[in-house]
Order: C-alpha cells, then structure tokens, then sequence
C-alpha cells in the first residue's frame, strides 16, 4: 500500500508541471517608477539583517571598546538602549543604501538617454518622390537610369535604406 501511495504521490509530482497553468510573469504592465520603487524597497530590506549583523560590532568597538558577539546569545551586553540605537543606525543606513542605489539608478538612466539623443538625429527629413520620379518608376525602368536631377541624395539614406514604408 505504501509503494502505491508513493508511486501516486511521484506521478502528481512529476505530471503536475505538464499540465499548470502558464503563470510566467511579465512586467510589462508596470511604469519605471514601481519598477524601481520596488528595487529600492528589495534592497533597502535585504540589506538590513548584514547591515545589523556589521553594526552591532562596530557599535560594541566604538561605544563598548570591546567586541561583543552579536550571534551569541549567552552573554549579551547590550542593553534595552543600546539595542534601539543599534535598530536605529542600521535602519537608517540600509535606507541610504537603498536610495543611493535609487539616486545612482536615475542618474545613469538619464545619462544613458542623453547620450541616445545625442546619437540619433533630432527631427527625421522626409523626401517625398515628385511626381517625375513616379511617372518615371510607373513606367518601369526598362534598364534606363534613373536622370540625375530624380536621383535622392546618398546622405539623405541611412545604412544604405533605399525605401522605406511609414
């Protein structure tokens, strides 16, 4: 009976990823600002127990002038105060940490897009065919080149783009 139940327990365990719901997450949805709102939040919180851990000792080497272990809980010398301003300053740096990296975040995103508008032109030109070089192509080419004063000038085509559909 148990190899039964073990066997059926298995075959859920091993079919059940065949047969889920597709659940994947896309944040498409979500404007930059929750993006990294969130991000600063992750850090800010993740950063707080480590954060803790390096304040306690280096509160215990600078207020106490001796190292206590912030892992062992047999002897404790830290007092009710003392443990509020340890909370306290490690708060306070993991909130820093984690608008540093916001404000670091914001910063090199707008030097990124500055520099993407510096790289693409302003205003896009747009040379319309006159109504020579639509008779002229309506005609068909018949192996005949195109007269000099139709042809469009080689600046005005970018990485060799001939036409384009807008």
């Amino acid at each position: 009976m148990k190899k039964l139940i073990a066997t059926l327990l298995a075959f859920i365990f091993f079919i059940s990823p065949l047969i889920a719901e597709d659940t994947t997450y896309k944040d498409v949805n979500f404007p930059q600002w929750a993006k990294d709102l969130r991000r600063t939040e992750i850090i800010t919180f993740g950063s707080l127990p480590f954060v803790t851990l390096w304040t306690t000792v280096g509160y215990s080497l600078a207020v106490k002038g001796e190292f206590h272990s912030p892992l062992d809980k047999s002897s404790s010398g830290f007092d009710t105060d003392d443990q509020k301003a340890i909370i306290g300053i490690a708060a306070a740096t993991s909130l820093g940490l984690g608008l540093l990296d916001l404000g670091i975040t914001l910063i090199s995103r707008r030097i990124k897009a500055r520099k993407n508008r510096k790289q693409r032109p302003d205003e896009v030109v747009i040379i319309p065919l006159s109504q020579e070089m639509k008779e002229w192509r309506e005609r068909g080419e018949n192996g005949e080149p195109m007269p000099p004063e139709m042809q469009i000038p080689q600046e005005y085509l970018q990485g060799g783009l001939e036409s384009a559909v807008f």
